[in-house]
């Protein structure tokens, strides 16, 4: 008898990416304390059982949607990085990818950002480096032109440019306070400007 004829379900690459997408849906739609693992499975279409596979408990969502998230700036800092040649243009384009990525979280944002904040310091360190450390290409790019001051310290600057762009992006997408938002990029271009 083979595990699929016994109901075992398989443990696959692409099961824990279902789970998430089944958790971003139910949570959406009910709440973090309104939702639970049953809701998450039945959504998913797997056994509950699966989900422990991958999750040790529903605790572990905001830091698994954390996780995402933070693959997702990563990536438009990347695109970002490719929008000019001037600190000016990518630092706009920067502020304007975070905005746009962090809307296709819209949904989860809360619950993701909540994974950041209940994160240990190495944790944190960890959740946010596929963030990080494209933001820390980024300054030690621009301070190789002279555009960015070799006095900030890339490592430290990119977990402080990661704060402020984290806070830029919730007022925007979460409050709709564009002017705040806004002043993310003056700001940014001034701290960093050699």
């Amino acid at each position: 008898m083979t595990h699929a004829e016994e109901g075992v379900q398989s443990v696959g690459p692409g099961r824990r990416e279902q789970l998430l997408t089944a958790a971003r849906e139910v949570l959406a739609a009910r709440g973090y304390e309104r939702t639970t693992v049953s809701s998450i499975a039945g959504r998913a279409q797997v056994a509950q059982g699966t989900f422990y596979l991958y999750f040790p408990s529903k605790e572990a969502l905001p830091g698994a949607l954390a996780e995402q998230l933070a693959h997702a700036l990563g990536e438009a800092t990347d695109r970002a990085a490719e929008a000019g040649d001037a600190l000016e243009e990518v630092v706009d384009a920067l502020v304007e990818e975070t905005w746009r990525a962090a809307a296709d979280f819209r949904d989860v944002l809360i619950i993701a950002n909540r994974g950041f904040e209940l994160a240990t310091w190495d944790e944190f360190t960890a959740l946010t480096a596929p963030w990080r450390e494209p933001l820390e290409r980024l300054l030690r790019r621009f301070q190789s032109t002279g555009e960015v001051t070799k006095a900030l310290d890339p490592e430290m600057t990119a977990f402080v440019l990661r704060d402020v762009l984290d806070r830029s992006m919730k007022a925007k997408v979460l409050f709709g306070q564009d002017q705040y938002a806004q002043a993310t990029s003056t700001l940014v271009l001034r701290a960093l400007a050699a």
